[in-house]
This record gives C-alpha cells, structure tokens and sequence, in this order.
C-alpha cells in the first residue's frame, strides 16, 4: 500500500531514476495531455529560457523527456478583452506562435498526426494546442472553424464554469441539471468532422454521458483522476472510466493533489476553518475575481501551515487504477502543470517525469505497458482523430 505522506525530509532525499526506467522514459514518446503555461506567458513570463518559478518551461520539457505537449488555451471568466472570450483565446494563440516562431530548432506547432510523426524524427517537441472551455467558442459554430483554422485541434467544451450548451462538474455537483443543449450535439458533431479531440475533463455527468451518446470518435480526459480514490467533483467515477473504455478513449491523470488525496483536501478545510475570520476579510476583497481569488486563498494557505502534499506514488496510484478499471489502453498522463498550485513529492516539476516511470516499473508494468501510459495510448486516439 503506497504512503499518502512523506516526511519533509524526503525532499532532500529524493532518488533518481534507475538506467532501465531512464531508457525506457527515453524511447517512449511521453506524451503530457495538459499544461498551463501558456497562462505564465499572458502574465509576461518568459518559458523560452529555464524558469526559477513554475514546474515547466522549453528547457525543463525537454530535460523531462516530453516529446508532445498539449497547451492549454485557457481564458479567466473575468478576463477583460474587448473581443470578449474570443478575443483572449486569439491572443494566447498569437503569444505561443511567436514562441514556437523563434524557437523553430527546438519546437514545433502540429496539427495531425503526419506532421507529429515529422516533428518527432526532427527530435523536436510537438507542441499540441488544445482549447480548455469552450467559451471562445460562444454560440457561433464558426468560431470553432475559426479556431481549427488557427491550429486548434483539442477542444474542452467546458471549464469550471459552464457554457450555455454543456454543463460543468462543478455545476452539475451544485445541483444544476444539464448536459448538452441541441448547439452542443451540434458542436461534438462538426468536431468529429473537422477532425478535433473532445476532451471532457470539467465536464459534468450528465454531460459526459451525452458526449459519448453524440460523438463517432474517442474522447479524452485531459486532466482527470479517479473519484474511487479522492472524491471530487472534478474526478471520474467507475462508471465513467468503464464508458470511456468502451468508447475507445484515454484517461490522462492530473497530478493536482487534491484530487489525488482527499486527505488534502481535508487538511486545507481544516485550516481555512481555522482561520476562517481572517480568511472571510481577504476573500470578500476578491469576490467579483475569481482568478485573484484562487491565487489570494492559495497565497493565505501556504502563509499559515506547510502544504500537504500528495506524492508521486499516489499519482501511480490512480494510474493503477485507470488500468484495473478501464483497461492498459486507456490511460495517459495529464500534468497540470503550471495551473496547479502545488505538485506531488517526487513531481515537483517536469523533470521528475522519469522518476514515474520508475514507480511504475517497479510496480511491475511491462515495457510495452509503460510505453503505452506515457504516451502510447494518446497518440493511438491522436492519429484515429486528427488526421487533417
């Protein structure tokens, strides 16, 4: 049974990847579903050079071996833009073409899966971009045209907060009834046309379960864990995880620790219940700012108590899991890094990434196992999906 916890001390103690699980990390194309730091670029970081912040930047990819990476095109729902959504989709857009422009040797937009193969024997990064909500969108079809034209080839249909045709798991946990409205069977449909992957992570129940019912294709889950072992909103529960195997998908995990271990999350509630009068002053200055708001109650936390971390073996845990459940065909690795405010002992970066091969060597998976969990199982969907 894997610890929940390490000691603190472990930080200083952290081993390193034995040659077996190196090589293998090395030939595998390691495929990471999710990364926000697309969002560090919009505040004015630079990811072209080794951050001292963050857990990622084109340096640290490469040093973590990953050769494909989806890049969140995310818009905060207070975002200010004068085109709305669309507008700061485009100029997320815009800010990582001019990156992959200046950095031609080392990276490389892709768009299907000739182009991923090219970019890969180039020894290049592929860099996949993939819309997280589908509020850019809006309620014109042609903004989704838009957005394929502009390179877009995975497409979330909802963040935390719902659109008007498909319901959030945050929503539908509320207690709001949904699913897809009639736009939204319209949307899964040109997306199977068009050739764009649906990625259902933040989707609610009811609008996972009309997804699969729509849609010719399989799914993603981009960033998604399993409810089983931390229960949240956020996290898919058997039932899910069986459907989506039948559907043909892949699972990617997320390594946010809450919904790794719900023992974090209990651990937070606690804290901020007691210290819940100072935290009721600083919150109610960011009520109509919700993006300020989480970097407020992340920043009061981390003030008050060292952070409960979940740990790179929790992450094998929910792999395990995807498997027993939905299969060694349908599971992939979903970081969330650089959108998570904290990342699991053993994962504080992508550098780590080969350290979990290791886990899951040890755990006694096969090469051929492996190979499909750290990208294998991705690229199948990838090249059924995105052929034009």
């Amino acid at each position: 049974m894997s610890m929940l916890f390490y000691p603190v001390i472990v930080i200083l103690a952290l081993w390193h990847a034995p040659q077996e699980a190196v090589r293998i990390h090395k030939e595998a194309i390691v495929v990471d579903g999710h990364n926000d730091l697309l969002m560090s670029v919009m505040h004015g970081e630079n990811i072209e050079n080794r951050r001292k912040a963050g857990h990622s930047d084109l340096v640290r990819l490469r040093e973590g071996g990953v050769d494909v990476q989806v890049f969140s095109i995310w818009v905060p729902p207070d975002s200010k833009h004068d085109r709305g959504y669309t507008g700061y989709a485009d100029e997320e857009i815009d800010s990582l073409d001019a990156i992959l422009s200046r950095n031609r040797d080392r990276v490389e937009k892709v768009t299907n899966i000739v182009e991923l193969q090219r970019c890969l024997k180039r020894g290049k990064l592929a860099c996949l971009y993939g819309m997280e909500g589908g509020h850019p969108i809006g309620n014109r079809l042609e903004n989704l045209y838009h957005f394929f034209e502009r390179g877009v080839r995975s497409l979330g249909l909802t963040w935390n907060n719902s659109t008007s045709w498909a319901t959030s798991a945050r929503d539908e946990a509320a207690g709001k009834k949904g699913g897809l409205s009639s736009f939204g069977r319209k949307i899964v449909r040109a997306m199977d046309s068009l050739g764009m992957l649906i990625d259902i992570s933040h989707l609610g129940p009811s609008a996972v379960k009309d997804v699969l019912a729509e849609t010719r294709n399989p799914v993603i889950a981009s960033h998604s864990s399993c409810d089983l072992l931390a229960h949240h909103y956020r996290n898919l529960t058997d039932d899910q995880l069986r459907a989506i195997a039948r559907n043909g998908g892949v699972v990617m995990v997320n390594f946010y620790p809450r919904f790794l271990d719900s023992a974090v999350t209990k651990a937070e509630m606690q804290k901020l219940k007691r210290f819940a009068r100072e935290w009721k002053v600083v919150a109610g200055k960011y009520n109509d700012n919700p993006t300020r708001l989480r970097k407020e109650r992340i920043t009061f936390l981390a003030a008050r108590y060292p952070q409960v971390h979940a740990t790179l073996r929790r992450v094998a845990d929910h792999i395990d899991h995807v498997v027993l459940v939905a299969g060694i065909d349908h599971v992939g690795i979903g970081s969330d890094y650089d959108g998570i405010s904290v990342a699991p002992l053993g994962l504080e970066d992508v550098t780590h990434l080969p350290e979990l091969t290791a886990e899951l060597l040890r755990r006694g998976y096969s090469e051929a196992s492996i190979k499909k969990i750290l990208g294998g199982n991705f690229i199948r969907v990838f090249s059924r999906v995105c052929v034009n």
